[in-house]
């Protein structure tokens, strides 16, 4: 076979293109060709499709999804987008369409009959397709176009917006920026600029939503250009302003002025800050402050000479200028201006200086010209005293002037720098003084003989024994100068003649003039407010041996508050520092008192004696089993009696000489006689028994006991007999009694307690010669 169409079967062979037993014919071959394939069969896929909503609002996204297809297979759909399951949001009904394709690949073996031609393997790739379509419907759409009405001014609130909306389904609600979906469509006013959010819902719940933009004019500004006055304080000054923003139209106005077209405002005071205004076409306004300016002032500096002495014209000023323009001039008072800065020949006075720049700019300024005070002078003259006819003396003292001072008698040719002239002697005398410049002073003074120094002293007493409240007063008359010098002798001088802060003393003291001349002079402080302690009420004690007694002292004089020391015969100290005291026993006090300043007197004696001497012991003794008797004692009598440990108790009512015992105990008595109670008599122990004799079978009880109202008593005897009841007090005196009839066995009886008190009793019981006692309590 020809070579080359070898190759070209070879080809078509392993491509599949053609069947091989019409070519190999048609090139005039023969050939024996058989085909095996060998390839899985593939089952066309079941597509569907499911829709999460299938009726939605336009716009609003639902989801598709496609099942069936098989794991190889690849899904596709008819909006381009490829996976099982996509999400769509169509804006009216619309088709869906998902495409599952499957592809399969087999294998395909020839044999051919030839010499010259060998087998041949292809491989065959099928791809299989199945779709599914489903339809979303859309309810009708709601169609927005909102309008809006711009805001006058830049960030005023009078924009609005109107919501315009048809279509969608049912009534239509409005919503504006987030508030609540309202049926209204009314306009929505009260907007600054900027953009909303308004939306519209139907009846089934879809929604529409945009965005509206309130627009508003740009802001209002001014561009200032300022011009200030020539001088300071001038009311030269101007602005120009210039508006710009808002929407034209602009008009001006100037700390409330009426409104102007033009924005130049002239004759403005410098240094001032104006309110400026401009409002645009809409009427919006807009204010800013400006200041208007103010040139450099004058400062002006003034440096000023004093005149020599008080009345010279030699003082002067000299000016020194900076700020302002130009030249400067200065003036004096009212005078011409003239170039130079020094004013010169001046008095004390105060002078107006005014400076004038070369623009004309005034300022002024008021320059003190000053002088020294004049030389005054003040002579004290000391007369000639106790220490010879030379012991005068002229003591001058200046004010003012400059400088030191130089002093010269007019007798004399020589100055000195001391104040003071010594050995002088009587006479009139004048003193000159001369400061640094040269200005003088005069004085006249008169130098007299002094009468000798004598001194009297008057005592104020202190207000106590160890008080420095004492003073004394000392006068001096006669001797040099008026200044005095007063001393305890023995201490400094002091130059009061008052000395204070003395205690009770006698004191010794001197007085010494200008030139030191003494006298002295003793004086006697005393005492103003001495302590006297006298004896005042004594009351005895009542009974002998009894601390009931009282006593009071009395007191003049001293300081509150007082101690009082009370010491007994056995120079005992009471524990009570008072002027009166109780619970005193018999004997002899001797009081003594201290006040507060620690001054003290002399002590007073205070005797205490008893009144009534205390009764006798009495003795009680015990009749029969059940009464105790006082002997010798026939009134003022307290029975007590005491219960083991605890202390001993009156028995109520029980005051006469016997008494019946209602319960067991240690019985005493206590006898008391002008109010005096005698010592406790020797106790006496009772018992008491229910049962007089146990043997004789009388059993006796009280039901209730304590008794309120009614005496309710249980007997119970062996042997036939009456009973004889009796309610005994403390002393023995029957307040109730009874009769039961004989009888044997158990008895009960009850007696009415009309008019017997609370307390203690003794109910006895007898029964011929059997008997019984039971204490009884009485509520």
């Amino acid at each position: 076979m020809n070579r080359n169409l070898l190759r070209l079967f070879r080809f078509f062979l392993r491509n599949g293109k053609i069947n091989l037993v019409p070519v190999f014919m048609l090139i005039g071959l023969s050939f024996s060709v058989s085909a095996k394939t060998n390839s899985p069969t593939q089952t066309p896929a079941v597509l569907t499709v499911s829709v999460s909503s299938a009726t939605v609002c336009s716009g609003a996204s639902t989801t598709l999804t496609a099942n069936g297809c098989p794991a190889s297979g690849a899904i596709r759909w008819s909006t381009a987008q490829a996976g099982s399951s996509i999400a769509v949001a169509p804006l009216q009904t619309t088709a869906y369409t998902a495409i599952c394709e499957v592809t399969s690949t087999s294998v395909t073996t020839t044999t051919a009959t030839s010499s010259t031609v060998a087998s041949t393997t292809a491989l065959v790739t099928t791809v299989t397709t199945t779709t599914a379509t489903a339809t979303v419907q859309v309810y009708p759409p709601i169609v927005l176009t909102p309008t809006s009405i711009s805001a006058l001014c830049n960030g005023s609130r009078d924009g609005q917006v109107a919501i315009n909306a048809t279509g969608g389904t049912g009534l239509l609600q409005y919503q504006f920026n987030g508030q609540g979906f309202q049926t209204i469509n009314t306009a929505f006013g009260n907007l600054q600029g900027g953009t909303y959010t308004v939306s519209v819902r139907d009846a089934l719940g879809c929604v529409k939503q945009a965005s509206v933009e309130v627009k508003q004019p740009p802001a209002l500004a001014l561009t200032v250009t300022l011009v200030s006055p020539k001088c300071v304080g001038g009311t030269d000054g101007g602005l120009i302003a210039v508006g710009s923003g808002g929407v034209g139209d602009y008009r001006y106005l100037l700390d409330g002025s009426q409104p102007q077209i033009s924005g130049t405002f002239i004759n403005l005071r410098g240094n001032t800050t104006y309110q400026l205004g401009v409002s645009d076409k809409n009427n919006c306004v807009l204010f800013q402050p400006v200041t208007i300016g103010a040139p450099t002032s004058l400062s002006i500096a003034l440096t000023t000479k004093p005149a020599r002495c008080a009345g010279t014209a030699d003082g002067s000023v000299a000016v020194a200028v900076t700020g302002g323009a130009g030249t400067y001039q200065y003036r004096i008072g009212t005078g011409p201006f003239q170039t130079g800065t020094q004013f010169t020949g001046l008095a004390a006075n105060n002078y107006n200086i005014t400076v004038q720049d070369g623009v004309g700019c005034l300022g002024s300024q008021t320059a003190v010209v000053g002088q020294p005070a004049p030389v005054q002078l003040t002579a004290i003259a000391r007369p000639v005293n106790c220490f010879g006819p030379n012991s005068g003396s002229i003591t001058v003292t200046s004010t003012g002037g400059t400088g030191a001072i130089q002093y010269q008698l007019t007798t004399s040719q020589t100055p000195q720098a001391s104040n003071v002239f010594t050995g002088i002697t009587t006479g009139n005398y004048t003193v000159v003084g001369t400061d640094a410049n040269g200005c003088t002073g005069l004085v006249s003074a008169t130098v007299t003989q002094s009468a000798p120094l004598k001194i009297q002293a008057t005592s104020v007493a202190a207000t106590c024994c160890v008080c420095p409240t004492g003073a004394v007063s000392l006068v001096s008359t006669g001797g040099s100068g008026i200044a005095r010098q007063y001393q305890i002798i023995g201490q400094p001088y002091q130059p009061a003649g008052q000395i204070s802060g003395l205690r009770p003393n006698t004191y010794r003291f001197r007085v010494a003039d200008e030139a030191g001349c003494t006298d002295s002079v003793a004086a006697v402080v005393t005492d103003g407010n001495s302590l006297t302690l006298t004896a005042g009420t004594i009351k005895d004690v009542s009974c002998a041996g009894g601390n009931n007694g009282e006593a009071t002292v009395q007191i003049a004089g001293g300081k509150k508050p007082f101690n009082f020391y009370w010491a007994t015969e056995r120079r005992d100290t009471l524990k009570t520092f008072t002027a009166t005291q109780t619970n005193l026993a018999e004997g002899t006090y001797t009081v003594s008192v201290q006040d507060s300043n620690r001054c003290t007197t002399t002590t007073v004696f205070v005797p205490i004696k008893s009144t009534f001497p205390l009764p006798v012991k009495p003795v009680i003794t015990q009749t029969g089993s059940s009464t105790l008797v006082v002997t010798d004692q026939p009134a003022g009598i307290q029975w007590y009696i005491r219960i083991g440990s605890a202390a001993g108790q009156p028995v109520l009512n029980a005051t006469g000489p016997a008494l019946v015992p209602y319960e067991s105990g240690q019985y005493y008595v206590v006898v008391t006689a002008n109010g005096c109670a005698s010592p406790p008599s020797d106790p006496i122990n009772f018992i008491l028994t229910a049962l007089a004799d146990p043997a004789s079978g009388l059993s006796v009880r009280v039901v209730p006991n304590p008794v309120v109202d009614r005496l309710r008593i249980e007997l119970e005897q062996a042997d036939r007999s009456a009973v004889t009841v009796q309610l005994l007090d403390a002393s023995g005196r029957a307040v109730m009694s009874g009769q039961i009839p004989a009888f044997t066995g158990k008895k009960q009886a009850e007696w009415p307690l009309t008019g017997v008190p609370t307390g203690n009793y003794v109910l006895k019981i007898a029964a011929e010669s059997r008997q019984s006692v039971l204490r009884v309590l009485v509520e």
